[in-house]
């Protein structure tokens, strides 16, 4: 394994971390209301939920449009744009597309602090004009093309950081625990290459969305009479 191999390994795993300080910490995407409701109650639950969202949302929609924009990046500003615009017109609630918006643009704030570079500069500027909107996806895509990690490996890494992000708001929310749901994590990951590869095996497939269950949590999320989470 080479030195920039090894960079970039540590590179994904910093990007990818829970720690990472954007805030993703904040926000539940309609779990909180999935325990409240009743509908996520135990590991079991748990578990279902992350695989609706492996096969419903980054299947269908964060994975082709964070592929996409790896391919489109740096230059293709039109496809770039386009792409940031379907996918905020597939988030049915306000709060999930503000939440999408305000983590990919904290991300987008703190790598250009870690990795300047004017690419980096001239999507802020775009965000900024409102020709983005800067959600989540299209910007870990962006970034990572400019850091030459692989898209296999990109792929990887966004869906494990936004399975692990799940996972933390469960045990915060459901009566679970550390081991059990480390092994609910364990059995979502399984899926993940996989899911990848189909991602991968259509790089130019339209960028869809079908996933009612999340999408009617999230909507009522507001709604619910006491909230740990921001959406």
């Amino acid at each position: 394994m080479t030195v920039m191999d090894s960079r970039r390994i540590l590179q994904m795993l910093q990007l990818g971390d829970g720690l990472f300080p954007i805030g993703a910490f904040a926000f539940s995407d309609g779990l909180e209301t999935a325990v409240q409701q009743e509908h996520a109650t135990n590991a079991d639950d748990i578990n279902d939920w992350l695989l609706h969202y492996i096969d419903a949302v980054f299947r269908a929609s964060e994975g082709p449009a964070l592929l996409q924009t790896m391919i489109a990046c740096p230059n293709d500003w039109t496809k770039i744009e386009e792409l940031d615009r379907e996918v905020t017109a597939m988030k049915s609630s306000f709060e999930t597309r503000a939440s999408s918006r305000s983590l990919g643009l904290r991300l987008l704030k703190t790598v250009s602090e870690l990795y300047p570079s004017r690419d980096l500069e001239a999507l802020f500027d775009r965000v900024h004009s409102g020709r983005c909107h800067g959600n989540m996806p299209i910007v870990f895509g962006f970034i990572f093309r400019l850091l030459n990690i692989e898209q296999r490996d990109a792929l990887l890494t966004y869906a494990y950081s936004r399975l692990s992000g799940t996972v933390s708001a469960a045990l915060r929310l459901a009566p679970v625990g550390q081991q059990e749901m480390q092994k609910t994590l364990v059995k979502a990951l399984e899926r993940v290459p996989h899911v990848v590869d189909h991602v991968l095996e259509y790089p130019s497939r339209p960028v869809t969305s079908f996933a009612p269950r999340l999408d009617v949590c999230q909507m009522e999320h507001r709604n619910l009479y006491s909230r740990l989470f921001r959406s």
